[in-house]
Formats: structure tokens, sequence, C-alpha cells
């Protein structure tokens, strides 16, 4: 099956243990731009080595560069890519636009890699990509099978997510842990908000829920599906999991590996990786999944396996009926309900009361605990102690050696002989000594095998050796073991030499776009008052990447590089980003809601000062932040049974999530049956029109959500006044 097992690593660990299970790629992160801040990462100096070793090996290394990137901080990013492009990164994989833009117009050899963090689903998408130089796109865990299938056919290759953790908002499109929490998710600091406890409230009331993680998805896991993937299109197979445990890479590359070379997972294999980590499974959007098959609601952490059932506790020892085997510190959980309480079989008794490390299936024993556990609870193990030294073990023999065929020939006694080697890639040919007649026995092909394939300890091993050698030679071994060592000297010298690299100057000028509107965006058809603002661009989205509203030909709005004149939801946080949708071919753009003052004010200054004109962007002066945009309806999956679509639930009441911590998120589903998720208050900077004026900005909108008509009427007319006042077009 020709597929890429994709897998994440976080550490040095993460990264020996993927090799050892037979990853074919790494990604990985460094301490800046990647979207994983909390992750160990790797130094520049660490980068260098790991590619140049798992290059000698086959292998291929793509390194994260997937935050925005506010304008003080391109420069750094550029040479950050420029360092990674010389010392051999197989690719960059980036969500921020302006950097795509500006490393394919200055380091054009330089792999792109768009991130699942832009959202694609559409064949229209991975064109617009493709003119920024995209060679690969990670596709949206949203995308459906035979949307896969649909991009495919643009024959852009596809790298999609195969196994790990889902976010229930579309990648990039998360503002909850940036509005609530002043962490962005899009800057690798998420603070996780999915992952924690809400009450849903029905017009201001609570509605019983199964739980309370209504917005925590299971773990995808599609690695029973591979063959299916592989044939709709998708070339990389990718792993999620660049914050997770050596143990939880190996077993899901394992797992990976198994599918690709067509070998059938066993239930082992999917205990192993039960074990590593999972908050229960989903075929996730792939398969269209939705309700209690796509989310866990009675928990967000690891749920382990089950492995006994308790009996009793006297004092700190619980009495436990095993199912499977249990070892020495092995992690626990034990779980009644939606109770559950952590442990570790750092003791472990038998029936005697004797202290053993190790207990088999059906045995009773007891294990030491700090705090009580409730009667016949589920015991479940969430670590293996075996599986860690397996896993360590498999690292210590580790030593990847990529496939090279030799070919031994001589025309005849009394001619030179000659070793060619060849990688897949390069091809090498050494000279050796004239071919000598043997005076006895000629030299075997055993012996010559035996010679020319001793490379323990290097980075090769001779997959195929073919003799073109006539009768009676003979061939000392020195001379063998010295051609040996010269093609493998050789091409090791050739696997390590970079690409040739270009860096070019940077000479894109855009053209000056049309003026763009002020825009008044709404949700309710009451919000929609006579009052002199002619551009009114109507909630809800009608599908994903395109907006209803009185361009009816074309669409204003493009949402995620769909059809449109204006783009918004794409982050734009820099002048190179705004620059890339100019040229794509759109008129302008909305400002990222993460743009800090001091971003928007260098953005503005730094874009007129390369290009002449001022930025074509828009403002948003009043609006409810946008936490999430997601596929999975939390009203539907609470009152129904998550499967019914268009069941219209959510426009016949008002339906919110309200926090621990007591703040509440407004949900609005659009006829689509996405689910838009908003911030309670507003954010309403209308009074700082004169300031944006004053820095370029001549283009503002207002949108309206769950605003009465009232409420609506007072911030159009505030609105409309500011804008009049300050001679802008209303």
């Amino acid at each position: 099956m020709n597929a890429e097992v994709l897998a994440p690593a976080g550490n040095l660990e993460a990264l020996q243990a993927a090799f050892a299970a037979g990853a074919d790629a790494v990604y990985f992160g460094l301490p800046l731009f990647g979207a994983r801040a909390f992750a160990k990462n790797f130094s520049l100096e660490e980068a260098r080595k790991v590619i140049q070793e798992a290059h000698l090996a086959g292998k291929k290394i793509y390194i994260t560069m997937n935050t925005l990137i506010e304008e003080d901080q391109m420069e750094q990013a550029f040479e950050y890519a420029k360092a990674l492009n010389e010392m051999g990164a197989d690719a960059l994989i980036i969500q921020d636009l302006g950097l795509i833009h500006l490393l394919h117009h200055r380091l054009p050899d330089l792999e792109l890699h768009a991130s699942t963090q832009l959202s694609v689903t559409t064949p229209y998408q991975i064109e617009q990509l493709r003119k920024l130089g995209v060679s690969r796109v990670v596709l949206a865990r949203e995308a459906t099978l035979e949307e896969i299938k649909a991009c495919a056919a643009t024959g852009m290759e596809l790298e999609a997510f195969i196994h790990g953790a889902l976010c229930i908002s579309y990648s990039g499109q998360c503002r909850f842990s940036q509005v609530r929490y002043h962490r962005s998710g899009n800057k690798g600091a998420c603070a996780q908000p999915c992952r924690m406890e809400y009450t849903l409230e029905e017009n201001g009331k609570p509605v019983q829920t199964q739980g309370k993680f209504l917005l925590s998805p299971r773990d995808l896991s599609l690695v029973r599906n591979i063959p299916e993937l592989v044939n709709a299109g998708v070339y990389s197979l990718k792993i999620e999991g660049r914050m997770k445990s050596p143990e939880y890479v190996f077993e899901s590359v394992l797992a990976a590996r198994k599918g690709v070379d067509g070998k059938r997972l066993t239930k082992e294999d999917m205990t192993n990786l039960q074990t590593a980590f999972n908050r229960g499974y989903t075929q996730g959007h792939t398969f269209q999944k939705t309700g209690l098959d796509l989310m866990n609601p009675a928990t967000s952490n690891h749920q382990g396996v089950p492995i006994g059932t308790v009996l009793g506790q006297n004092k700190d020892r619980v009495k436990i009926k095993l199912t499977a085997d249990l070892s020495q510190n092995d992690g626990l959980r034990f779980v009644s309900g939606n109770q559950s309480a952590g442990g570790n079989a750092n003791f472990i008794y038998d029936g005697k009361g004797k202290f053993i490390s190790h207990a088999k299936a059906g045995d009773v024993i007891e294990v030491k605990v700090a705090g009580r556990v409730p009667y016949k609870a589920e015991v479940r193990r969430t670590s293996s102690f075996v599986m860690h030294k397996e896993v360590e073990n498999a690292i210590k023999k580790i030593h990847p050696q990529a496939p090279v065929d030799f070919i031994l020939s001589a025309a005849a006694i009394g001619q030179p002989l000659t070793l060619t080697a060849k990688d897949g890639i390069h091809t090498v040919t050494i000279s050796g000594p004239e071919l000598q007649e043997a005076k006895t026995a000629p030299t075997s092909c055993e012996q010559i095998e035996k010679s020319l394939t001793k490379t323990g300890g290097t980075w090769a091993r001779i997959a195929n050796l073919t003799l073109e050698l006539p009768d009676q030679a003979f061939l000392p071994a020195k001379v063998l073991n010295d051609m040996r060592r010269q093609a493998l000297e050789k091409l090791e010298t050739l696997r390590l030499t970079p690409k040739p690299i270009r860096v070019l100057d940077y000479n894109f000028q855009p053209e000056k776009p049309a003026p763009m509107p002020s825009i008044v965006e709404i949700m309710r058809k009451d919000q929609n008052i006579a009052d002199g603002l002619m551009q009114v661009s109507e909630f809800p989205l009608r599908d994903v990447v395109h907006k209803a509203s009185l361009y009816k030909d074309e669409g204003l709005f493009s949402d995620h590089l769909g059809k449109g004149r204006i783009v918004e939801s794409m982050n734009i946080t820099n002048s190179y980003a705004l620059a890339a949708l100019l040229e794509l071919g759109y008129e302008g753009a909305v400002l990222s809601y993460e743009l800090s003052d001091q971003g928007r004010k260098d953005l503005l200054q730094n874009f007129k000062a390369r290009y002449v004109f001022d930025a074509p962007v828009m403002q948003t002066v009043y609006e409810k932040p946008r936490l999430m945009l997601m596929k999975h309806c939390p009203v539907n999956t609470a009152i129904k049974d998550g499967t019914r679509t268009n069941c219209s639930l959510c426009r016949q009441n008002r339906y919110s999530l309200k926090g621990k911590d007591g703040k509440k998120a407004i949900l609005y589903g659009n006829p689509d049956c996405r689910m838009q998720v908003f911030d309670e208050h507003p954010v309403d900077t209308i009074a700082e029109i004169p300031d944006y004026k004053a820095e370029g900005i001549e283009s503002f909108r207002i949108v309206l959500t769950d605003e009465t008509a009232d409420e609506a009427a007072k911030i159009r007319q505030e609105f409309k006044e500011q804008l009049q006042a300050n001679d802008l077009p209303a």
C-alpha cells in the first residue's frame, strides 16, 4: 500500500519510539511557532542532528510552524524557516498564510504543507493553496470520506489524521481559549476549554444530559479503516499526539504500520492502543459519526482498559477480581457511574496477603490505595509497566537502516572490478583493482555476499545483491570490504547533503483593490431595520465556505479561502497574509480577533510602506466573539439521540452552555447543522472608529447574534452615526 505513516514527537524518546515501531516520517515543533508550546520540543541543533540521522535511515522529518504570526515576528519566522531549509527539513507544516506566501516567494525550493488549522475540506480551497506554493494539504478533521475523494481528484498530496485527540471546533477556528483564558490555541497555548464541564441551558433553565463534558469528543481511531482512506486518496496517515508518551506513539505507529502493510490488527493490538491512551474511540467526521458516537460527555480523561471488578475494601487495601493480568507499577482507575478515582498498583498482594509483582487473569488480589473506592467499581488499567519496558527495550535496539542495492561486476578476468550502489535516490560507482583468476577454488557467491552485506552498525542494509562476474574469479575479502565501505561512505555524503536552496528577493506587488463597504451582519430577521445601512449580510452560513449577502452572484464574504470577495475566519495577523489574499484575487480581509492593538498598527504601517497603498482590511467594531464553529450539536445530542439533522431545536428555543465559573456561551445552529458558539459578552469598539480611521482603516462591520430588535437598533444607530461623523460610507 503506497502510504506514509506519520508520527508525532514531543521529545527525543517519542521520536525514537516512532521509528522503532516503523514510522516513515515524524513531525515535531521547535521552541517557537509550534502549536504545542507545552511539549518539550526540539532545539534547532537537536533538529539538525535528528534530520541527519533520519535521512541516513531513509526517514523524513517535517517541522511544525503552525501558529499565527504577528508582524514583528515575521523576520524571525523567516530566519527559522531558512535555517530549517538549510539543514534539510523535508517540509514545514504551516497555518499562517503570510508565512506561506513569504516562503513561497523567497525560498521556492522549500516544501510547504498546509496545516489542518486552515480548515480545508473542498477542492476550491486546495486550488487556492496550490497557487501559494503548497505541495501537501493536511485536511480538516471535519472532512468526510466523500469530501476526501473530491479533494484527491485535484491531484494534491493529502494528509489526514487517523488516530488521536479531536478538536471539536474546526481547527484554527477556535477562539474559546483566547477569549476566556487569554491563551491562544492558534499560538500553541490552548487551555482546552472543550475538556471542561458545562451545563446545557434551554431558555436559561438546566437541561438533563448524560454527562457534563458536552464539548469533549472521543479520540479518533481509523487504524482499521486505512485501506478505505488510502483508496480515497490519502497518502500521509497522520497520528496526533505531540504531548503524548513514547508508549502511545509506539503503539499507535505499530497499529498504523500493520494497517499499511495489510496485516490484521489483533485484539491485543487494540488493547495496547487503548492502554496507551483513549477517551473512547470514534470514526469521527470522516465516517459522519454524530451524537454519542462522536462525543464522550461522561469524562474527558484517559479511560484505559477494563481489567477487573472491586469486591471490597479493608482500610487502604482494595480487593479485586482480575479479568486480565496485572503487574506492579501499572496505573489504575476505579470507575463507578460518573465517578472515578486513580491509583497505582505499587503494592500487590495475593489471597494470602503475600506481596507479589505480577498477578494473572482470574486471580483475586489486593492493591494498596489512598482513599475510598466504590464497591463493585470497574477497575481499569491506565498505564502498563510491561508496555513501558517493551517500548524502552525496542528503543534501545533501534537502529534504522535504509535499503541499498549492490551490483558487483567485471567484464572479464583482468578487467577492473566495479561496485554500483543505489539507495533509491542516489547512485554511486566504486572502481576496484583488476579481477584476479583463482589459482585453486574461485571465491563463492556466499563468501562475496558475506563481505558485501556486512553493514551492522551502519545506516545501510543491503537489500539486493547482484553479481555479474566471470567464472574462476578470485576476490579477496579485503578488496570487497574496502569497496563496500567506500560505496556506503559516498552514499552517506550524498544523503546528508541538503538540496541546493535558493534565497530570492521579495518582489510581489499586488494591485490596489476597490474600496470595501462597511457591513452589518445579522442572525435574526428582526435585526434587519431600514436605517440606511445598505450592506447587510444575513447569518447563518448556508455552508461553511460561502455566506449569503446582498452580492448574490458571488458572495461578499469568504470563509476558509472559499469563494467570495472579502475573507474572514482566516486569522489575518500580518501584512504578508493580506498580500497572500490579494495574490489569490480577494479584495481584502477581516482582521483577526487575535491581533493585538500594536500588531494591527504594525500590519497597517508595514503594508502601506511595502505596497504603497492602504491595507484593504475590515475592522469588526461590535460582536459577541465566536468561540467555536463545529459540526457537533450539543442540543440534539442531549434532547434527541444526536443522529438527526435539521431538527430545528436550536432555533425553537435559546440554548447556551454554562461553565463551572458561571460564564455562558451562546449556541446558534446553522441550517446545515453546523453549530456556532458565541461568547455572552460583546466586544464594542464602535466609539474607536475615529482612531481606526486615523490608522488607515475605512471599512467596518458589526455582527449581531442574539441581540433583541431594540438592542440591534441602538447598536446600528450608533454605528451609523460614527460612520457619518467620520465621512465614511454608511
